[in-house]
């Protein structure tokens, strides 16, 4: 990134970050915080697509971020309750999945770890959902870790194969 572009890029990163302390001023603090991590990792993302779509790295923090501040605004503005974040909890782990799986759809050569590593977040967000939620009965419970284990699998043999075939 040369220093024009780094530049403009602070630049829209302080009218940002000014205009969001602003509403939070003018309107409220309580209701509006979530502005900041949704800023940060819409940041990050900017920040991916000013790369050049190089530096893969980025889209985690990016996609985490920007998710975990639109859900803590289902909070502030009503949609949810706090004391529901007890049967709500299970959507950091979804957060998380969907983030790996941002990555490894960003990244050059693909890592099937990335993958995995998101597909087990999201079993486990789902899983948990279901049963804090109330869906799951308790035998499914029982055996809901079987499909961590088949992507452990699935993992460990793409690893595997993937040494292989540079061998």
């Amino acid at each position: 990134m040369n220093k024009q572009s780094g530049a403009i890029w602070a630049g829209l990163g302080l009218i940002a970050l000014g205009i969001a302390f602003l509403v939070a001023t003018l309107v409220g603090w309580e209701k509006y915080w979530p502005i900041f991590p949704l800023l940060g990792g819409l940041a990050f993302l900017a920040a991916y697509v000013g790369s050049g779509f190089k530096d893969s790295g980025l889209v985690w923090i990016g996609v985490a971020a920007t998710l975990v501040g639109l859900f803590f605004f289902g909070f502030t503005l009503g949609v949810w309750e706090w004391e529901e974040m007890a049967e709500l909890w299970p959507i950091f782990p979804l957060i998380a999945g969907v983030a790996f799986i941002a990555t490894f759809l960003a990244e050059r050569a693909r890592d099937w770890g990335t993958l995995g590593v998101g597909l087990a977040a999201i079993v486990v967000g789902i899983v948990g959902l279901a049963y804090t939620i109330g869906g799951l009965e308790s035998d499914i419970w029982k055996y809901w870790p079987v499909l961590l284990i088949l992507i452990g699998v699935f993992g460990l043999l793409t690893g595997l194969f993937a040494r292989r075939r540079k061998q």
